[in-house]
């Protein structure tokens, strides 16, 4: 962790003028697959997601979240994740772009015992000014199963500052 923090100080500190760095928070909605449908009897999840986008360059964006998701009562997580977004354009504004995630999540399991996994996951997405949206493919790598789900998530972009 301290060196995820010492990398995005260094980033902003020597980072070139167009550096920014945005506040996305968003809502979202998934859909299980695999070993995660055998464990909730809904076919549709929800969650919340506060992340930070701090500008590498004029194409590359080192990405932090933190999520909230729950498909029933059996079934809620709560995955740190960090990564790399992609952005095809160099426009600051309007952009598409593919991201990979990694991370770690604690699971709650109703009644069943509560661990902590990895997490993986990549997407692609768009920002229009200060909304985006991406849909994203995740696996969560469980000793005896792959649980895998598809989510489709919005947000809003606050730029912080430069």
């Amino acid at each position: 962790m301290a060196r995820i923090v010492f990398l995005l100080i260094a980033t902003l500190a020597c980072g070139d003028a167009y550096a920014q760095l945005d506040l996305n928070l968003g809502v979202s909605g998934s859909r299980p697959y695999s070993c995660l449908t055998d464990l909730t009897d809904s076919s549709i999840g929800y969650g919340v997601r506060v992340e930070m986008a701090a500008d590498l360059n004029d194409r590359f964006q080192f990405i932090g979240n933190l999520s909230y998701d729950r498909h029933n009562s059996d079934y809620s997580s709560l995955p740190v994740m960090a990564g790399l977004r992609v952005s095809t354009t160099s426009d600051d504004d309007m952009f598409c772009y593919v991201q990979a995630t990694a991370g770690s999540a604690y699971r709650v399991m109703g009644d069943e015992d509560n661990m902590t996994t990895w997490i993986v996951n990549g997407g692609i997405g768009t920002v229009w000014n200060r909304l985006g949206a991406v849909v994203e493919y995740n696996i969560s790598d469980d000793a005896a199963e792959k649980w895998s789900w598809v989510s489709v998530r919005t947000f809003l972009r606050i730029p912080l500052g430069f």
